[in-house]
């Protein structure tokens, strides 16, 4: 950290380049934001819970609303990204439109949330991707152990072991550099595509009696059971389930809260902004590109899966009890277009696939969140230890170490308490997005340099496009905001306390930085000059 000449007299504290370099090419990006919406993810828990815990709920439906209302959060952050393509994201647009305060709030609010969730996709790992896989493959080969390996994973023990070594791996991965990660993120995620179109292509043309008999035909030797899908009904009924109901608008607003999970960070390359390449056009589209392609995914594959399988019988596999199936936990979509394929090869390969969908989060949580923490220690908000960049791999390696330590501290929280759960810190992104919109919104009146100069200057009837788009993306966020604090299972509804905990976790990032800036005042530095710039690439 630079420190003044002379302390008694306020000095300009001179905001250095980052020391990142623009690897990230147009594939790149498109496959960065595409796998931190993991549709593989959305899908099964879209699966998962819908069907069962939102009775009269139209999947479909609610897809297209939900894309309604990301597509102008798209467009806020593909305009800010191309208008101001530096890292840290929503922490330079916000603090140069609004003020450093408000940044530093916006901002550290995203980081923390990516702290407390750096434990929910590294255990997704072993539940959702190597825990079907395993036990499937042990299912058609007829090897016990291979079923035993996959039902390990699902307990506490063998979560929290392959989440933290995934956390250190991609840790190693990074800190050799983020251009050795991309040509790996390149490789795996069409994997991960193809598990997503076999298992659509498995669907089509099925019926739920091809789906149940499949189910029974598979499940049978390790449930011991000869009807495994009349036990589902069985079980399912016996839990509470007691039928399909007619079609809800309610509900289906209410299942919304599953596909913005994913879907609502289709922006991840904007935190990456000063590694991205020809950043001002490629950002502008690819955000936008990532929502309406994962839409149209999960459109063709809810009406592929919804036709092959019925919401019955998903509603019914969401209420039983999977032990009396033989499984420690309940079979997922894929599992079931494995049992619908009827055949090994197809059936490794929906699995395997998928197993690069389950942690998809995770390596955009890390890498944003330290490229967010280099940000603030570069602007002197935090202590000049985390702004160190190797200088031979112009990665951020002590930024990154403190992500994967608390990645690894929440997934802790995460498998062993019940202290967190999936849904109930989304209400806390969404007020950094309102926050960040109406930056958006502002840009062209508070910083006009910016925009006048930059590729989103246009105008509709004198009106700045960039303005009209925020204003919509405070009214949409506003809206799913109010989804998460009614939906029963977001954690929120009836939970003051959580609520509370959304807020103060908001309002932490004025705390640090009112520290901060006293510290440096001390020290002679004044470090709300920095803020009067757009910081250099």
């Amino acid at each position: 950290m630079s420190t003044p000449a002379d302390a008694t007299q306020p000095q300009v504290f001179v905001r250095k380049a980052s020391g990142l370099i623009r690897t990230a090419g147009t594939w790149d990006v498109l496959a960065y934001n595409v796998n931190f919406t993991s549709i593989g993810l959305l899908l099964l828990f879209l699966f998962l819970f819908g069907p069962a815990f939102y009775p009269g709920a139209s999947l479909i439906w609610a897809t297209v609303i939900c894309v309604i209302c990301i597509l102008p959060l798209a467009l806020v952050y593909g305009y800010l990204a191309s208008a101001m393509p530096r890292s840290g994201g929503d922490y330079v647009y916000v603090s140069r439109v609004l003020g450093p305060a408000l940044g530093m709030m916006s901002n550290w609010n995203m980081t923390m949330w990516w702290f407390f969730y750096g434990g929910v996709p590294s255990a997704f790992l072993a539940r959702y991707g190597l825990a079907p896989f395993f036990r499937t493959m042990g299912i058609y080969t007829g090897n016990e152990t291979l079923t035993e390996i996959g039902n390990w994973f699902v307990t506490k023990v063998g979560t929290f072991i392959l989440g933290a070594i995934l956390i250190i791996l991609l840790i190693v991965i990074f800190a050799i550099g983020t251009k050795t990660y991309f040509k790996i993120q390149n490789i795996l995620i069409l994997f991960a595509t193809a598990s997503t179109v076999l298992t659509v292509a498995v669907f089509i043309g099925k019926s739920p009696a091809d789906t149940i008999s499949a189910f029974n035909s598979h499940l049978s030797g390790v449930s011991g059971l000869a009807d495994p899908a009349g036990y589902v009904a069985k079980s399912a009924k016996e839990a509470g389930f007691t039928g399909l109901s007619p079609f809800s608008w309610f509900w289906t607003l209410m299942v919304m809260t599953w596909i913005y999970l994913n879907l609502s960070f289709m922006s991840s390359s904007a935190y990456i902004g000063s590694e991205v390449k020809n950043a001002r056009t490629l950002q502008l589209w690819s955000m936008p590109a990532t929502l309406f392609l994962v839409g149209f995914g999960v459109l063709v594959s809810v009406w592929a899966v919804t036709k092959a399988v019925g919401y019955e019988f998903l509603a019914q596999l969401g209420w039983a009890d999977p032990t009396g199936l033989g499984l420690d936990s309940t079979p997922t979509f894929t599992e079931l277009a494995a049992y619908v394929s009827d055949n090994a090869v197809l059936a490794f390969l929906i699995l395997f696939g998928f197993i690069f969908w389950s942690y998809a989060w995770l390596p955009g949580q890390i890498l944003n969140g330290s490229r967010n923490i280099l940000a603030y220690s570069i602007d002197g908000l935090l202590p000049a230890w985390f702004k160190k960049v190797n200088p031979h791999t112009a990665t951020p390696v002590n930024s990154l170490l403190t992500m994967g330590i608390a990645s690894i501290i929440a997934l802790g929280i995460y498998v062993f308490t019940d202290l967190f759960a999936t849904l109930v810190g989304i209400f806390g992104f969404i007020l950094s997005f309102i926050l960040i919109s109406i930056s958006a919104a502002l840009l062209p009146y508070r910083l006009k340099d910016v925009f006048e100069t930059s590729a989103v200057n246009q105008r509709v009837l004198g009106i700045p496009v960039i303005t009209i788009i925020g204003v919509l993306s405070v009214v949409a966020q506003g809206f799913m905001g109010w989804v998460f604090l009614r939906d029963p299972s977001a954690g929120l509804n009836g939970n003051p306390k959580m609520v509370w905990f959304n807020i103060i976790v908001f309002l932490s990032g004025l705390v640090v930085y009112y520290v901060a800036k006293f510290v440096q005042r001390s020290r002679g530095v004044d470090v709300d000059l920095s803020f009067k710039q757009v910081p250099e690439e």
